[in-house]
């Protein structure tokens, strides 16, 4: 019986306890501290404690104006509550709204918080989405605001810089894309926009395009390469790779470069890029390997030997088949004019062709009659430069071709040189030869071949052309 009632005697005692707790009153006179079990403990119980209410000093915000009512106010107003304390960080050119408002409580708890520098969300970028939707649901968000680390990049209260920058904007981004700034100071060729503002190309928060390019190339580019855009959309004749998604980047890096226009490598390489192997062009027609028609060969053309491209064909889109330069006639035959041989002439001498009659401007003649002029000056069956000439490469001088494409046969040359001329046994005409010192009489029965194939030698009397001239 008596421990049945030494149960109930305890059970009294705590309830009358718990009671007596719950009654207590807010205090009615000033206390040492507001911190206590009674009142505002849940102050000191958070992660991150406000200095002043650490050291339990209330006063340093908070004046008394009726204790008896346990009435309060700041003890001073608006801003400058805070700024007598934290002047510094109004100090900036630029105040981040909020503050210039004194709202400080937007952002901060003035008591305690759980989250370091006492803000009211558990990250800076969870806060700063508040009134910055910025870089939300991107596909490709920039590595700070991924991580929520605004402050990376911006000061959250003042900054001398535009957007609350933390430092200057043309050293914001260098400052952790390190290899890019070496660059940049390296190499020759520098991008322009790279110079000074990264974001006229990339958004500094993020993008839906890798990396944060506002547009994808080929577009981001013709905002400022008009020109370019002009010959990409328009030319009869485009280079497939510039109008693909991110085309420009095949060829061109977007900062800087060792090589002029921002290439990646030096022009010829990079066109090897792609022309080391067969090319589509058409749905019924296929480009071969520009490396299979050079390789082995004894004789380069001159562009094609300085590994310059651009020599005869232009990059971007061209109103000329196969990308090239100026005007020259696609078709085996095609009727002679100065304009549709554009191209050759922009290297080799008009006279080569204009000229009936020489005895230096060409080894290919016969006795002073000009044969190229012969051959190229017809009203309907003029032959064109490929007829006998091999475009990139050959192993016979002046880059007389083997064959050549008509229609789906490949139609011979079959030149053979001699001292001071040439046999000629081709699919155009029975075989026929030419001599220099000794012309042949074309009137009668056709000429005998040479008996075999000797090198073409150079005298005082009989100078070599030079080559662009031949």
């Amino acid at each position: 019986m008596f421990e049945k009632f030494s149960s109930k005697l305890v059970i009294l005692l705590i309830s009358a306890l718990v009671s007596s707790v719950s009654a207590v009153e807010k205090p009615t006179s000033l206390q040492k501290t507001c911190v206590t079990e009674e009142c505002h403990a849940d102050y000191s119980k958070k992660a991150h404690v406000h200095g002043p209410v650490s050291l339990g000093d209330c006063k340093s915000c908070h004046q008394p104006v009726d204790p008896n009512k346990h009435s309060w106010q700041l003890v001073r107003k608006g801003s400058d509550l805070c700024e007598y304390c934290h002047l510094e960080q109004t100090a900036k050119k630029v105040v981040h709204e909020p503050l210039k408002k004194g709202d400080c409580m937007q952002c901060h708890d003035p008591h305690s918080s759980d989250n370091k520098f006492l803000i009211s969300k558990e990250t800076v970028a969870a806060l700063c989405q508040d009134c910055h939707e910025t870089g939300k649901g991107l596909k490709f968000p920039h590595g700070p605001v991924a991580v929520g680390e605004c402050t990376v990049c911006h000061d959250s209260h003042s900054s001398d810089y535009k957007n609350l920058l933390t430092i200057d904007p043309g050293e914001l981004c260098f400052s952790c894309h390190v290899v890019t700034k070496d660059e940049l100071s390296k190499f020759e060729f520098v991008h322009e926009p790279a110079k000074d503002h990264c974001v006229g190309c990339h958004d500094p928060h993020g993008a839906d395009n890798s990396n944060m390019v506002k547009s994808v190339a080929p577009f981001l580019c013709y905002t400022c390469h008009k020109d370019i855009e002009k010959i990409a959309e328009n030319s009869d004749y485009q280079h497939s790779v510039v109008s693909d998604i991110d085309g420009c980047m095949h060829c061109h890096t977007p900062h800087a470069s060792t090589v002029k226009f921002l290439l990646k490598k030096d022009a010829a390489s990079l066109c090897m890029t792609c022309h080391d192997k067969p090319q589509g062009i058409s749905k019924n027609k296929v480009l071969p390997a520009f490396t299979d028609e050079i390789k082995n060969k004894k004789f380069l053309h001159g562009p094609v030997k300085d590994k310059d491209c651009s020599g005869c064909h232009v990059t971007h889109g061209s109103q000329y088949f196969s990308l090239l330069a100026k005007d020259y006639p696609p078709i085996f035959y095609s009727p002679f004019s100065e304009d549709n041989y554009a191209l050759c002439f922009s290297c080799h001498t008009k006279d080569v062709v204009w000229t009936p009659k020489t005895d230096k401007l060409t080894y290919f003649r016969n006795g002073n009659v000009n044969l190229h002029f012969l051959h190229v000056n017809k009203e309907r069956r003029g032959r064109t430069c490929r007829a006998c000439h091999a475009t990139h490469a050959s192993n016979q001088a002046k880059h007389i071709r083997e064959s050549v494409p008509y229609g789906i046969w490949e139609l011979p040359v079959g030149f053979t040189k001699t001292d001071t001329g040439g046999t000629c046994k081709s699919g155009c005409h029975l075989p026929k030869a030419y001599d220099r010192n000794n012309p042949l009489d074309y009137s009668g029965p056709p000429a005998a071949s040479p008996e075999k194939e000797t090198p073409e030698k150079t005298t005082d009397g009989d100078k070599q052309p030079d080559e662009k001239e031949a």
